[in-house]
């Protein structure tokens, strides 16, 4: 081998140490060859050099592989290059689902090498799952604003200081809340004084958890007036589970708690008339039985005397009592059809002008015929001119009803005196006589208790309508009435008149 070759066979050598030594720069160009009759050593060269252009050729793709750059062709025939096309094909792969990935493709499946392929597919699958949750959240979400903004009922989302951070629409319209920035509000302070303490109990309840929370409150407009409200409230929880705030639902009640409050008025309305009634027929019942028996029992006497001998004392004693009878219980049917009248509403105030000097007087003419019997003196204190605009068959029962009343309750020889005292816009008339008197118990009954009859001191029944029927008549025309007694001195019934025009 001479000296040309050797040199040549050197420089392979160097070659192909530098590409065991993984030098990049490899210069093959510097093998000669012109001079080279060796058929061999040519051959070698010629592979060599060849070996070395793909050394560097792959070289440079597998750093430019190692630095991320993908978009580079791999060299088309390359020995060394050929391990790294494979990864190069499958990064490029990976590289284009990751891109999908990230635009929200969660149903790639990454395939790229095992460990690092099932990283990435358990992150794609959590992806999945949070992008599910995101999808349902915004749903809900969505709903929730549709429901905030169009629910007719009123909705406040509150801190766990009760103040106020969200108002729906119709929140802002039934509490006149303009739109635009609002300050702070507490909703407590949004609640009447008279049902504060129902609210702080509301709150406490929210506060300890309660799952809902219902309540029936007054609350406060912007402008300052009240309305009715029915509320359920519901704690609201952070991702934590741990309270955040309360979110209250509520709606305008204040019809619906006007016709409760007509119901109620209207069932109590019925069962004082149901009262009123069953009073009624009890007083009929009792009321008219005996008298009616009387009459019946005294006109078959005065049949009979008038058949005989003809006693025409007792023919007058009993006719007497026979009349007696019967005027009682015309009184009596009277207050009844007036009591009757009176709880259907059937009588009119009718107001028409007279002298109340000339009714006392005409009824004082009435009185005396029950009164005499007793040998009791009927008397008017003052008479005189008293011009007034009224009822005058009201006044007139009133004044029927008082004075037979007295007559009841006075003994023999006793006196009862009418008398009527101007004061201010009113005409006070008093009943006063010196009878049995009323005891405290049975005062606070007066009025009210159409059961409430004491016998007279002759043993005479009543009925127990004639007070009743005077304080009722006495509301008509806008009076007032009461008594004043003390038990065995008598007593006085006093009631007041005033002008209607």
């Amino acid at each position: 081998m001479n000296g040309n070759e050797n040199d040549i066979l050197s420089k392979l050598i160097q070659t192909v140490d530098h590409i065991l030594s993984g030098k990049r720069k490899i210069n093959s160009d510097m093998i000669d060859m012109e001079n080279c009759e060796n058929g061999k050593l040519t051959e070698l060269a010629e592979k060599v050099a060849f070996l070395a252009e793909q050394y560097r050729e792959s070289y440079g793709f597998i750093l430019n592989l190692a630095a991320g750059k993908l978009n580079i062709e791999p060299p088309r025939i390359n020995a060394f290059a050929n391990p790294f096309k494979q990864l190069h094909s499958d990064l490029r792969h990976l590289t284009w689902q990751i891109q999908e990935i990230s635009n929200g493709d969660y149903d790639q499946c990454v395939s790229f090498s095992g460990d690092f392929s099932e990283a990435i597919n358990k992150m794609i699958e959590a992806l999945r799952e949070r992008q599910v949750l995101a999808d349902r959240n915004r749903e809900n979400e969505y709903l929730f604003r549709s429901i905030f903004s169009t629910s007719p009922d009123g909705i406040i989302i509150c801190d766990l200081d009760n103040y106020i951070d969200n108002l729906s629409n119709a929140a802002r319209e039934m509490l006149q809340f303009p739109e635009g920035r609002d300050e702070k509000i507490r909703f407590i302070d949004l609640i009447t004084e008279e049902d504060k303490e129902k609210g702080q109990w509301f709150f406490e309840e929210l506060h300890k958890c309660t799952p809902t929370v219902f309540a029936e409150l007054r609350m406060i407009r912007k402008g300052g007036t009240h309305f009715w409200s029915e509320q359920h409230a519901s704690v609201l929880f952070d991702s934590n589970g741990h309270p955040k705030g309360h979110i209250i639902i509520f709606r305008d009640i204040t019809e619906r708690k006007a016709g409760e409050e007509q119901l109620l008025k209207f069932a109590s309305d019925l069962d004082e008339s149901n009262r009123t009634k069953d009073k009624l027929f009890s007083v009929i019942a009792h009321d008219l039985k005996n008298p009616f028996n009387a009459l019946l029992g005294f006109s078959d006497i005065l049949l009979k005397e008038t058949n005989g001998d003809r006693d025409i004392d007792k023919i007058q004693k009993y006719a007497q009592i026979l009349n007696d009878s019967a005027k009682k219980e015309f009184d009596l049917l009277v207050n009844l059809l007036d009591w009757s009248r009176l709880q259907s509403d059937k009588i009119v105030v009718s107001p028409e002008s007279f002298d109340l000097n000339d009714l006392i007087n005409y009824n004082i003419g009435i009185g005396n015929t029950t009164a005499l019997t007793k040998n009791i003196r009927l008397q008017f204190a003052n008479p005189g001119t008293y011009p007034i605009v009224t009822d005058k068959a009201i006044v007139n029962t009133v004044l029927r009803n008082l004075i037979g009343n007295a007559v009841k309750y006075t003994p023999q020889n006793g006196i009862i005196t009418l008398s009527i005292l101007p004061k201010d816009t009113v005409y006070q008339i008093s009943v006063a006589d010196s009878g049995t008197g009323i005891t405290e118990e049975n005062i606070k009954k007066l009025f009210k208790d159409t059961t409430q009859s004491t016998p007279g001191t002759n043993n005479e029944k009543g009925s127990g309508l004639g007070l009743v029927l005077c304080r009722e008549f006495i509301d008509k025309v806008g009076g007032d009435i009461w008594v004043e007694s003390v038990y065995g001195q008598g007593a006085t019934f006093t009631f007041t008149l005033k002008n209607l025009k």
